[in-house]
């Protein structure tokens, strides 16, 4: 490997999982983790990539997971940030993506070879330990977006959905064509402006089409459901070991 894209290990470490992994955890898979540049509105992994690696998404930087019909409609099941990793499904032993990963909001990561991680991963040990919390997490949040799309309105749903997205970034701009909305949504573009267009009225949020901004979170977090409370409360035990 290039030494210029080995991260250094303070990089490398806000992701939180790598981050949480003990010196020697930690040190065993630095050789052979790389430096990866997450430009906005990128595909990680379109549907049945090959698994290559795992991505490490650093701070300030937001992964959307999204699954599709036969129809080719796209729709967010899972967003992850900081605290995830992506690209877990072959450490499961599938070989190719059954989801789209795509960059919502652009940043840095860290890479990891698959071949090196499901080595790191059959040791047992922390890697295994946070890899395996992280997937219950993802399965609990992907589990409530189910029930939330079910049951929830478009302006609770919009809400839970700017506040997980506002949790790992550092600031309340998110970069946020209205395309790429109906697809976090599940919705049409009339569906989608009409909700941003009742919160934006409330004075909670701001949207142009492109851009979306958090203005007023204290009264967004009382509009959002109570599935934004459940994925942020489980996300918050994968590191309780």
């Amino acid at each position: 490997m290039n030494a210029d894209n080995r991260p250094d290990v303070d990089e490398a470490r806000e992701n939180d999982l790598l981050g949480a992994l003990p010196s020697d955890d930690f040190n065993r898979l630095l050789p052979d983790l790389e430096r990866a540049i997450l430009p906005p509105f990128e595909k990680l992994y379109d549907f049945e990539d090959e698994l290559t690696h795992l991505y490490f998404p650093n701070k300030n930087t937001v992964v959307s997971t999204l699954c599709r019909t036969d129809e080719q409609v796209n729709v967010e099941v899972a967003l992850c940030g900081s605290e995830g990793v992506v690209g877990l499904s072959a450490i499961f032993g599938m070989r190719t993506s059954p989801y789209q990963n795509l960059v919502q909001v652009a940043g840095m990561g860290t890479r990891l070879p698959m071949e090196s991680a499901i080595r790191e991963f059959k040791r047992g040990g922390a890697f295994q330990e946070l890899l395996l919390s992280f997937t219950d997490s993802l399965l609990i949040q992907t589990s409530q977006t189910a029930l939330c799309n079910r049951i929830h309105s478009d302006e609770e749903r919009l809400a839970r959905w700017v506040l997980l997205s506002g949790d790992r970034i550092a600031r309340n701009q998110l970069p946020l064509p209205r395309e790429l909305l109906a697809k976090m949504l599940g919705r049409n573009h009339s569906g989608v402006s009409i909700a941003a267009s009742s919160l934006q009225r409330a004075g909670l949020i701001s949207y142009n089409g492109a851009e979306l901004a958090i203005v007023d979170r204290e009264r967004l977090e009382t509009v959002a459901c109570s599935c934004y409370w459940i994925v942020k409360r489980h996300a918050s035990k994968v590191f309780d070991r």
